[in-house]
């Protein structure tokens, strides 16, 4: 069945109209008709199957023959990723909503060949998201935030229970080497751009309550270990039981 995402404003009663990009999608690209049946989530946790009665280029009318609310529950695994350059970040963010990641807190460090995010761009980054829960089926889209300088994530990490920074240059600590991954409630890994964290960062991080580990031998691409670390942490934490 296919998934679409509709504005929660737009569900009244048994009733919900889709529109925008969305409505546009159904109509005049996949052509679907009244009648057809369809999957909706709101981004809130909602999911409703439903029945379109009405199709047209601008809205699609449906039918809520269903819903079902999922709440989230812990653990949480968030990302602070520094920015690399291309569509990398775009496939770190397409990956990260399928693994079921909670947030990515886009970070600023000295390697960095990009030093700002704008609006737009965080606005793509969450319609990546959006796009991606409609693939694998997640109720409620990854948060995308703006991008920070390191000394400002490092700040805001304090309300994690646990961190964890991946950096090429640690010689003996991996993975296993950290404990409570399987008990604690929200965790958040720091993975660098292409060209690593400097020894002076990697210094700060621990100095904030960053455990630093190493995800092997061989040096890997900046998204590599990003979609490395995020499937490995969540397998960890119990995030990919099938119960999930």
């Amino acid at each position: 069945m296919r998934r679409f995402f509709i504005d929660p404003a737009n569900i009244t009663n048994e009733r919900g109209t889709i529109t925008g990009q969305e409505a546009r999608h159904i109509s005049m690209v996949l052509r679907l008709k009244p009648g057809t049946l369809i999957a909706l989530f709101d981004g809130n946790g909602m999911v409703y199957q439903a029945e379109i009665t009405a199709v047209n280029k601008t809205t699609v009318e449906t039918k809520i023959l269903a819903s079902l609310c999922h709440q989230a529950a812990p653990p949480f695994l968030s990302v602070a990723q520094a920015l690399i350059k291309g569509n990398k970040m775009d496939l770190i963010i397409q990956k990260a909503t399928e693994l079921g990641i909670t947030a990515i807190l886009p970070t600023i460090s000295q390697h960095c060949d990009i030093k700002s995010t704008s609006a737009s761009q965080i606005n793509r980054w969450q319609r990546i998201a959006h796009e991606s829960c409609k693939q694998c089926g997640r109720p409620t889209p990854m948060l995308c935030h703006a991008a920070v300088p390191l000394p400002q994530l490092f700040a805001q990490a304090e309300e994690f229970s646990s961190k964890i920074i991946f950096w090429e240059d640690e010689g003996t600590r991996t993975l296993n080497d950290i404990h409570g991954l399987q008990s604690a409630e929200r965790i958040l890994l720091l993975i660098g751009p292409e060209g690593g964290f400097s020894k002076q960062e990697a210094a700060s991080a621990i100095s904030h309550g960053f455990s630093p580990a190493s995800l092997g031998p061989r040096i890997l691409r900046a998204e590599t270990a990003s979609i490395a670390a995020m499937a490995i942490v969540q397998f960890l934490m119990g995030n990919l039981n099938k119960k999930k």
